[in-house]
């Protein structure tokens, strides 16, 4: 797998040959700029393998475990690095785990509001559904503790942003092509003035 990080540094240097501090695009900004390529190539790519295969499937990669405190029947999901770029709220994966001992099943606030009383899920299934940065259980939770398979961002803890290759190219491609040759020289004259 590439490195998200590793490509806008490649296209920084591509775009800055002096690789100096003092060039006006800043690597911070490529990163920045690539983060939100990568997040819409992925979603380019994901759409394209919709309309071939007629289903759609979170990269195993992205997806992380984690096991999340429910209060008041909500989960707080804000300070998690998710993949939101990706459609009908697929960046969740699952809550409770893959026993079925209790299944949750994914709904929406309209689909909640409409089936209100419904029990027709069987007494094993609870419904839960997305508003902004929590997720809210209707029927309540089995437990205090739930596990929460979802699509992060692609990073790890050491800035490490694992990214298909193949997306990675194109990240690249885009980035050069934003700013190479929009971009003043290299200041030769080291007055902290590339234009003169």
């Amino acid at each position: 797998m590439a490195n998200l990080l590793a490509i806008a540094n490649l296209a920084w240097l591509q775009i800055n040959p002096g690789g100096n501090d003092e060039s006006k695009v800043r690597l911070e900004q490529l990163i920045a700029d690539a983060k939100t390529e990568y997040a819409y190539q992925l979603w380019l790519k994901l759409m394209a393998e919709k309309r071939e295969e007629g289903m759609l499937e979170v990269p195993s990669y992205l997806l992380t475990e984690k096991e999340m405190e429910v209060l008041d029947n909500q989960m707080d999901v804000s300070y998690l690095k998710i993949m939101r770029s990706l459609p009908s709220e697929i960046w969740l994966q699952n809550i409770g785990g893959l026993s079925c001992t209790c299944r949750y099943v994914k709904s929406t606030l309209n689909l909640s509001q409409v089936l209100c009383d419904d029990d027709s899920l069987g007494d094993n299934a609870r419904t839960f559904f997305v508003v902004g940065k929590k997720i809210i259980f209707p029927q309540g939770t089995h437990k205090d503790k739930l596990p929460l398979i979802y699509a992060n961002g692609g990073e790890n803890i050491d800035d490490f942003i694992e990214i298909d290759e193949s997306i990675g190219a194109v990240v690249r491609r885009t980035l050069v092509e934003m700013y190479l040759g929009k971009v003043p020289m290299e200041d030769k004259t080291n007055n902290s003035n590339p234009d003169k």
